[in-house]
């Protein structure tokens, strides 16, 4: 048993390289779940679909799977580059055909094209020969960007200037600041049953909230998709917890630079994993407005910290208390 336990707290611990990265040795990003991990996955598992059914039909007429499209790649560039493979042969029946005795004996007074005169109507006829085969090289393109999409940016926790960020919008930043005492949680709500897209296993998204200056409280989902495990949304925030708290905390010793490989788990694999480039984020932009937020907090009154940390945590009782009433154990 005592084996068992380790083994599934590594685990634990490890596949939250799946959700985590580091951005450096102060910050770090959680994956965003609704505008990283879950559309990828989607458009990704609807483009297999395709492929599987266009194979399926191939079977079916007893042809080989794709040979029909490679087939059509190859003549449109075979048409554009080297039309005299085509036309050629054509030119050569056209010969066999004229130069027949009954042909002759109906149109005695027929004259004999040139191959140029011949394959001239060939080329009036289709306009776009040299046209199709550029359109081959930019759809492979487009579909990699579509497979392969730009990774949002995640939230973000910074302990050195000790705020929870998050990009909006482009140029804009919810924030959320972290006390110097106390939970480092205590800024932000959480919901560790939000919702989870087809969820079969008991499995639920991570939600997590930064209230607004106007009271709203916005709520994102992170983490990857699918969990690896039923407790990983709880490691995360211990994650968030032990990374305020402590210089280098054992749970995040698995962290790097970037999100892991999750080699042996393929549905996470195929969700999460592969992004041409990431979001632009604009990061002076964001120093700059956060510098500009923190300045006007510590202008505030210890008091008047205490009561924003304090309309905070009344709302994250809230949330805890709604799910208590659903059996459900949203406490840390």
């Amino acid at each position: 048993m005592k084996f068992l336990e380790k083994w599934l707290h590594f685990y634990r611990i490890y596949t939250l390289g799946y959700s985590i990265r580091r951005v450096n040795a102060d910050e770090l990003e959680i994956r965003h779940l609704i505008l990283d991990a879950f559309p990828r996955g989607m458009i990704r598992l609807i483009f297999l679909a395709i492929l599987g059914v266009i194979a399926f039909i191939d079977f079916q007429h007893g042809v080989r799977p794709f040979d029909n499209q490679i087939n059509a790649i190859k003549y449109d560039f075979d048409w554009a580059f080297n039309p005299d493979n085509r036309i050629m042969p054509l030119y050569k029946e056209y010969l066999e055909e004229i130069q027949r005795e009954e042909y002759k004996r109906m149109y005695p007074n027929s004259k004999i094209d040139s191959y140029e005169e011949f394959k001239k109507p060939y080329f009036e006829r289709d306009s776009l020969r040299l046209v199709r085969p550029i359109f081959h090289v930019i759809w492979p393109l487009l579909l990699l960007c579509i497979l392969f999409p730009p990774r949002p940016r995640g939230i973000r926790i910074n302990r050195k200037k000790k705020v929870i960020y998050q990009q909006h919008l482009g140029k804009e930043y919810w924030l959320a600041f972290i006390p110097d005492e106390g939970d480092p949680l205590s800024g932000i709500v959480y919901n560790l049953y939000g919702l989870y897209p087809f969820s079969l296993t008991g499995r639920y998204s991570l939600q997590i909230g930064i209230p607004e200056k106007d009271g709203k409280l916005p709520f994102l989902m992170y983490g990857c998709y699918p969990n690896p495990s039923l407790e990983h949304n709880r490691y995360l925030l211990r994650a968030i917890r032990d990374f305020v708290r402590e210089d280098n905390p054992a749970s995040l010793k698995y962290i790097g630079r970037c999100y892991k490989f999750p080699w042996l788990n393929p549905l996470i694999f195929l969700f999460n994993v592969g992004s041409i480039f990431r979001m632009p984020f604009n990061q002076k932009l964001a120093d700059k407005q956060i510098e500009a937020e923190l300045k006007a907090w510590k202008k505030r009154s210890e008091n008047s910290k205490k009561h924003w940390f304090e309309a905070v945590q009344r709302q994250q009782q809230s949330v805890n208390q709604d799910l208590a009433e659903l059996k459900m154990d949203n406490k840390i």
